[in-house]
């Protein structure tokens, strides 16, 4: 009971602060004039069906400010409905296009253009934007100016539409989200500490990325990591209330870490802290959500009125009343409308739920009734394939695996086995990862999908297992069609690159 007291007032103390912090709201800065426009790459990354792409160059291009002092780069990674052609014509942007098989992610885009870039001496900062945004003409102006602030920050993502556009629990998500970052991040930037990047929307200094090194933003996971990393740095992570994008609410994406995966680096990470910034924020990892909060002082209550404790029953419950006007006082100065309280003390309720859900005895019971009460339909078909360490060839066996038409692959070797441990969509995207799985051990498939000739034919169908190879050899009659599929193999195979750019 002594460490949940602890644990839970030192919680008090800390949301008292901020509450407190926040009383006083920020001043409101009209001239963002500087003496120095500092030179920025805009870097837009879109992948899929990407319809907003060209508004938001066409915004970017129209900026109120100085056209020689900033670049704009679009990184269209495998995009479906956007012509690089187009594009290409347009002198004031820069273009990467990636045409591999599949999108290779968000991540491996940004450091390669990172790494592009690294050597040039007249780039001050970098200003990574989702291609499903929106900005207003003084974007970059804004920019500018926080630049002389802040070594990295965030702006403030705003939802065009209606909330009647979600579902109930959607609504109780993005309220609160809207809720942390106007009270919680935004407090927190004046109080110097730092917040989670948003990988979507973010500016950071070229010296400092140099620095951190390559990006890695597979998922939320990695970006609790990459502000860890930045705060073994000293450097704090700003949320800027005052720049702003724009996102339909249509595309709305809560970005509220796991629990488990935050409680798995405070655990990881506690005793590894070199500063203050770093175990602030290892340390707000765990924070308390309003549902631990009360069930905890509710616990602490019954306790200390039935059993002598530490502290007395009056204390911890002026403590908990003291706590509630502090949360009162957030929320005005949060600005959440009247409208939204709602949704907003819907959310310990979804906390709950959540939890109880996703209980691992519950999550194991319910996915063994899920796999006892279906039918399996699964289809197996065993091929001949060749793996390569780059000085010799081994022949093996691919067992292609559809299970209810989720894909897996087993690779068979000599007797022994590998199957890829998660059901993909496509069955290229489980050779995919059994790719990856032998790169590791320095070896790789010499079949069509991983060969630089192989172009992928969309037919439709889930799987994408068809193609046609683009190899010139000698006696090929120009413009014939040679069809083959993902994992068959020839003599011609050479390894593909990783990444096209033109």
């Amino acid at each position: 009971m002594t460490i949940l007291y602890l644990y839970v007032t030192i919680f008090t103390l800390f949301y008292i602060l901020l509450a407190s912090v926040s009383i006083k709201p920020a001043k409101k800065i009209r001239d963002k004039y500087t003496s120095k426009d500092a030179n920025i790459c805009v870097v837009i990354y879109a992948t899929g069906k990407t319809d907003t792409l060209e508004n938001l160059i066409k915004q970017l291009k129209n900026q109120n400010y100085s056209k020689q002092h900033y670049t704009i780069y679009a990184i269209l990674d495998k995009c479906e409905n956007i012509s690089d052609v187009t594009l290409q014509t347009d002198l004031e942007v820069n273009v990467i296009n990636i045409n591999n098989l599949e999108p290779i992610g968000k991540s491996q885009a940004y450091s390669i253009l990172a790494e592009k870039l690294s050597e040039a001496q007249n780039l001050d900062a970098y200003v990574f934007l989702d291609a499903n945004n929106y900005v207003d003409s003084d974007f970059l102006m804004n920019v500018n100016y926080y630049l002389g602030k802040y070594n990295v920050f965030i702006p403030m993502v705003n939802y065009i539409g209606e909330y009647k556009e979600l579902k109930f629990w959607d609504c109780v998500k993005a309220t609160y989200s809207r809720y942390v970052s106007r009270f919680i991040m935004a407090t927190r930037t004046r109080l110097g500490l730092t917040n989670l990047i948003d990988t979507d929307n973010f500016v950071i200094k070229k010296y400092l990325l140099n620095q951190i090194g390559c990006f890695d933003f597979k998922d939320k996971t990695d970006e609790l990591i990459y502000t860890l990393k930045l705060a073994k740095e000293k450097t704090a992570v700003a949320f800027v209330n005052d720049l702003k994008v724009y996102k339909d609410i249509s595309r709305y994406d809560t970005r509220i870490p796991s629990l488990t995966k935050r409680i798995n680096i405070f655990r990881t990470n506690i005793l590894k802290c070199p500063n203050f910034m770093t175990q602030e924020y290892v340390c707000s990892l765990i924070q308390p959500n309003w549902l631990t909060c009360i069930l905890i002082y509710t616990l602490l209550l019954l306790h200390s009125y039935k059993f002598p404790f530490l502290v007395g029953y009056s204390t911890i419950l002026i403590t908990f009343i003291i706590l509630a006007l502090a949360f009162c006082l957030s929320l005005f100065n949060a600005g959440i409308y009247a409208k939204e309280y709602l949704y907003l003390f819907a959310y310990p309720v979804y906390s709950a739920a959540h939890i109880i859900y996703n209980f691992p005895p519950i999550r194991g019971t319910r996915s063994l009734f899920v796999s006892l009460t279906r039918k399996h339909n699964i289809e197996k078909m065993i091929t001949d394939i060749i793996v390569t360490d780059g000085r010799n060839d081994f022949p093996c066996k691919l067992e292609l695996i559809s299970d209810d038409g989720l894909a897996r692959v087993k690779f068979i070797n000599k007797g022994k086995t590998y199957t890829t441990k998660n059901n993909h969509l496509r069955m290229v995207d489980a050779i995919r990862e059994l790719s990856a799985k032998l790169n590791d051990y320095g070896l790789a498939l010499k079949i069509c999908q991983c060969c630089k000739y192989f172009q992928p034919v969309v037919d439709g169908s889930t799987n994408m297992v068809k193609g046609c190879c683009k190899c010139q050899f000698q006696g090929r009659t120009p413009g014939d069609i040679i069809p083959t599929l993902v994992w068959n193999t020839c003599p011609r195979f050479e390894e593909q690159n990783v990444v096209n750019l033109f």
